[in-house]
């Protein structure tokens, strides 16, 4: 990650540059992004860069980060405090939310197809292995508290639900990604409830339970 001198930038320069990054290695790929021309990019001094990260790799994992961020800043819901009324609309709450602030922020859209396909670097595969695995226990966290209050079905392990659920999220992660730019708001907004719906369909209780 960025050295701590990075955070001492106001928030407006720091975004600019982890943005501006995030565009540049969207349309190239890690491995197709010019440092150089990155850095020309970014309207720093090669000084500059070297101050504020060790390497390539190391903008790249800030990037991810800033991104996740961004993407899922207020993903925390206190679980405790939902109940069989409350449990569905606050997880729809915060898939829709996510969505819109993938709509403010579009560069977020070509650099999510790259959390699926990180480079082959061990620094960068680690850092995002850490922010997946943190993902995975919050949602090991969230199934087992609608199973409590029997809004999500029991017949099944946690553990089986929720890598049915993760392989249903991240095919619907891809397909937004690929086509994102090709939907108008109205589009992406029954789309993502659908898409909820399948979600919610495929965890809820069964008739039979």
């Amino acid at each position: 990650m960025a050295r701590p001198r990075f955070q001492n930038l106001d928030a407006g320069t720091r975004n600019k540059i982890l943005e501006t990054a995030a565009i540049g290695f969207a349309a190239n790929g890690f491995d197709g992004t010019s440092l150089n021309r990155l850095i020309e990019n970014l309207g720093i001094s090669k000084g500059s860069f070297y101050y504020y990260f060790d390497d390539k790799a190391d903008l790249f994992c800030t990037v991810i980060d800033h991104a996740w961020k961004t993407m899922l800043p207020d993903a925390d819901i206190d679980l405790s405090a939902l109940d069989g009324d409350s449990y569905w609309p606050a997880i729809e709450s915060v898939l829709r939310e996510a969505h819109d602030r993938v709509r403010t922020n579009p560069w977020l859209v070509g650099l999510g197809s790259l959390f699926y396909n990180p480079p082959d670097v061990p620094e960068i595969r680690a850092a995002l292995g850490d922010l997946f695995s943190r993902a995975r226990e919050w949602q090991a966290e969230l199934i087992r508290r609608g199973q409590t209050i029997g809004v999500v079905r029991d017949d099944l392990p946690v553990g089986l639900l929720q890598s049915l659920l993760v392989g249903a999220d991240e095919a619907a992660d891809r397909w937004f990604v690929r086509n994102w730019t090709r939907m108008d708001d109205d589009e992406i907004e029954r789309v993502t409830g659908e898409v909820f719906a399948i979600f919610r369909r495929m965890m809820e209780p069964q008739p039979n339970d």
